[in-house]
């Protein structure tokens, strides 16, 4: 998952190849969606919240690094 941070990026991925990785790696993961809190927020997303938690992300990357599991394994 680390062409998703500045440092690993490659413009060689097209936004297939990168929905992909992150599919493969939700599902190696076996993510799921807990939508046993989800109620109604009238809170707006702005794009200045979604800069900070792209900062926050890249940061606890930077700070604790990516796993990437072996090609063969998806």
């Amino acid at each position: 998952m680390e062409l998703l941070t500045p440092e690993g990026w490659s413009s060689a991925y097209s936004i297939e190849a990168v929905i992909m990785q992150i599919s493969a790696t939700l599902v190696k993961g076996k993510a799921r969606v807990d939508f046993s809190g989800t109620k109604k927020v009238d809170i707006v997303y702005s794009s200045h919240k979604a800069e900070a938690a792209h900062r926050s992300l890249v940061k606890i990357h930077k700070d604790t690094g990516w796993f990437t599991p072996p090609k063969d394994e998806g």
